[in-house]
């Protein structure tokens, strides 16, 4: 019986042996694409690295070992980001997904590397090309993980919103992560999404200037919020880190959002509900006096035909221009009328910030003749040159298009840079192989490009914006921005 059964032993290893060969066989093509595609000129190399990477490690994940297999490569990819070796780890990356698809950090991880680790020489710019498979893979890992909130939130934020300056399809993905909870990654179990998650779609909507909608949100923050504190009075940490100081910041966005509508656009309701929630904050000291202030400032305005500080429209005398400082090295200038100091004197937000009297009184070079912190973005591309959507995951781009953009800060009424595309390290970045190309410069009411305090004196879509040359109605409908175009040929960049 013994014999019998060794002998039946032996059968066994020798089909598993073969079936190993013929596995390993089929899956030789394709690693050996990925091992291809890992390739990259220069110093830092990767294909050598990704030969370091045996055969087996596919094998193994058909005998029961995918998440430890998966793991392992991780680690390895870790040791490659360390060392600089970015293009290695995009394949990495692509067989650990396969390997281990419910393992969000490395989708997350991965699509970040992607958007932000490629740079050029001077590691001021990131190659955008690769947006569209970041994306791509944020959204394979939702449909392996659709149930809960941290791929559709980190897609939202990090991508549309940080990357593609795209505020509305951030917040159609914000607001999906809210109707997720979360998983223990030990135990399994389901927790509760962290708060900033719905407290982010309440900031999304305002940038959109959905101010209904941010006031409902941020209600419904609230309430979720007293309701938290409840059950962990009950049970310490069923409600994961809700405190009363979660109430806290509920209760302070939700007044300040309230008092802009009032300030900004002479909504007196608002302006009254947000002073009555601000006044039920007893401290900080400065926020309380700040609320005294501002309810003088209300009481004053009451039946008055004041329609806000945004009803007085302001001339931004915009310019722009560019020149090519040197081959391959652009040099982009311009003025904007945005925000000279004295525009805020009389403002109503002025009851609360008190920043136009503490400039007023400030002496030398601490006295402000602008109120600076606006951006403007440009954008250089192909002229046909759109951002394609991926159907499905994949880290080759083609790399015989340009598309470059970033920001530029304002300071003084104008703004000024040089933009480096000419190092040798660079020419697979920015090929610039077509004919024509596309020079954007824009600027956008939205938060970064003006930020909180510059709105209160434009408001949230540009309302009070004008200029006579480069007012710009069309690109994002609703809002009134800023914005020139400017046709280049290959001869004036190169």
């Amino acid at each position: 019986m013994q014999e019998r059964n060794r002998k039946l032993l032996y059968v066994l290893l020798v089909v598993l042996f073969l079936c190993s060969i013929a596995i390993q066989s089929s899956l030789n093509p394709t690693y050996m694409k990925m091992l291809k595609a890992g390739e990259n000129k220069g110093a830092s190399k990767s294909g050598d690295i990704m030969a370091q990477l045996p055969g087996q490690f596919i094998f193994a994940s058909f005998t029961g070992f995918r998440q430890v297999i998966a793991g392992a490569l991780w680690i390895r990819a870790d040791d490659f980001f360390h060392r600089g070796q970015y293009q290695a780890i995009v394949p990495i990356v692509r067989i650990v997904t396969w390997l281990d698809p419910h393992n969000i950090d490395v989708f997350t991880t991965g699509a970040w590397h992607l958007d932000y680790n490629f740079v050029d020489e001077a590691n001021s710019l990131s190659d955008k090309r690769y947006i569209p498979a970041a994306i791509a893979l944020m959204k394979e890992g939702i449909a392996n993980n659709p149930t809960i909130w941290d791929l559709y939130f980190e897609l939202g934020w990090t991508h549309y919103s940080r990357k593609l300056l795209d505020d509305a399809k951030a917040t159609e993905y914000i607001a999906k992560a809210c109707k997720y909870g979360s998983l223990d990654a030990n135990t399994g179990q389901k927790q509760p999404r962290p708060e900033f998650v719905d407290r982010m779609l309440a900031h999304s909507y305002e940038k959109l200037g959905r101010l209904d909608d941010a006031i409902k949100q941020w209600r419904i923050c609230r309430v979720s919020t007293v309701r938290g504190i409840a059950m962990n009075k009950k049970k310490p940490g069923s409600a994961g880190t809700t405190d009363t100081s979660s109430l806290e910041i509920c209760d302070r966005n939700m007044a300040l959002l309230l008092l802009r509508m009032g300030w900004r656009y002479g909504r007196m309701d608002c302006y009254e509900e947000g002073l009555k929630i601000a006044e039920s904050m007893k401290t900080p000291r400065d926020w309380v006096e700040a609320t005294q202030s501002a309810r003088k400032d209300f009481e004053s305005r009451k039946g008055t035909n004041w329609g806000g500080d945004t009803a007085r429209p302001i001339d931004t005398k915009f310019e722009v221009s560019w020149m090519r400082a040197a081959p391959q090295v652009l040099l982009i200038r311009g003025k904007a009328n945005l925000v000279p100091a004295s525009e805020y004197k009389g403002l109503a937000s002025e009851s609360f910030t008190h920043w136009f009297a503490q400039n007023e009184a400030a002496q030398g070079p601490i006295h402000k003749a602008w109120r600076d912190g606006c951006r403007v973005y440009w954008r250089l591309q192909d002229y046909d040159y759109k951002t394609e959507e991926l159907e499905s995951f994949s880290w080759k781009i083609d790399t015989s298009k340009t598309a470059a953009w970033g920001d530029i800060y304002v300071s003084g009424g104008s703004f000024s840079t040089n933009i480096n595309m000419g190092d040798a390290r660079d020419r697979e970045m920015y090929p610039f192989t077509a004919d024509k190309y596309k020079l954007t410069i824009w600027m956008s009411p939205v938060e970064p490009g003006m930020p909180d305090y510059v709105q209160d004196r434009v408001g949230w879509k540009g309302e009070a914006i004008t200029d006579k040359n480069y007012l710009d109605l069309t690109t994002r409908p609703g809002f009134r921005m800023l914005k020139r175009e400017f046709i280049l040929k290959r001869s004036d960049i190169i």
